[in-house]
């Protein structure tokens, strides 16, 4: 039986960094036993850690109230829906749910990224070009205005994800199934959406 145990964030970010799979799967079906041992990690970094483990994308929408959550959870012999109930009842703000063979984790109220786009279309881009111009779209800018929010400056892109060459071609999704798409796409498989009380957001894609 395989144990993922953390104390701190930085042994769950090493999970992280073993690898990832371009590829959706039944992972949510995963029925592989693991130990789970959390003191104190941060939530997107156990989420960026699942998200390598069970190869299958990952995207938390953060509570504006608490956008950073620390987690303590202990748990034995559970499966990964089993570890995912068990974030939620670690930190109730939140609850998850499937989304075409990824996993979306968001507040229990509900989040902005359910918002609809007609289209959404890129061609070899990056997956930092493509965030900017998803949020770029006046439906999404109009979102964001509404809700008193202005981005961030973005970092600087990795130097690996500067050479990405992401194209796809969306109609008649959500901001949230997009951000999956460019997570997949790139190989991330792991995003987080962040607004804080100063009035700003930022997304960060990868490990977290």
């Amino acid at each position: 039986m395989k144990s993922i145990r953390a104390v701190f964030a930085a042994t769950i970010i090493s999970l992280f960094c073993f690898g990832l799979a371009n590829a959706q799967n039944k992972s949510v079906e995963d029925q592989r036993p693991r130990n789970i041992e959390l003191n104190g990690v941060r939530l997107a970094s156990v989420l960026a850690a699942l998200a390598a483990d069970y190869k299958v994308t990952i995207g938390l929408e953060a509570d504006p109230a608490k956008p950073e959550s620390m987690i303590d959870m202990h748990l034995r012999a559970v499966v990964f829906r089993q570890i995912l109930d068990g974030l939620v009842q670690a930190e109730p703000l939140y609850k998850w749910r499937e989304n075409n063979g990824a996993v979306d984790v968001l507040p229990v109220g509900g989040g902005l990224l359910d918002a609809n786009i007609p289209a959404f279309e890129v061609k070899d881009v990056n997956r930092a070009v493509a965030i900017s111009r998803l949020f770029g779209l006046p439906e999404v800018r109009e979102l964001m205005t509404a809700n008193h929010l202005r981005s961030r400056p973005p970092s600087p892109p990795s130097d690996r994800s500067k050479d990405e060459r992401l194209s796809f071609d969306l109609r008649g999704v959500t901001v949230r199934q997009a951000l999956n798409q460019i997570a997949h796409d790139s190989g991330a498989n792991v995003w987080v959406f962040r607004s804080y009380s100063d009035g700003t957001y930022e997304v960060t894609m990868g490990c977290c």
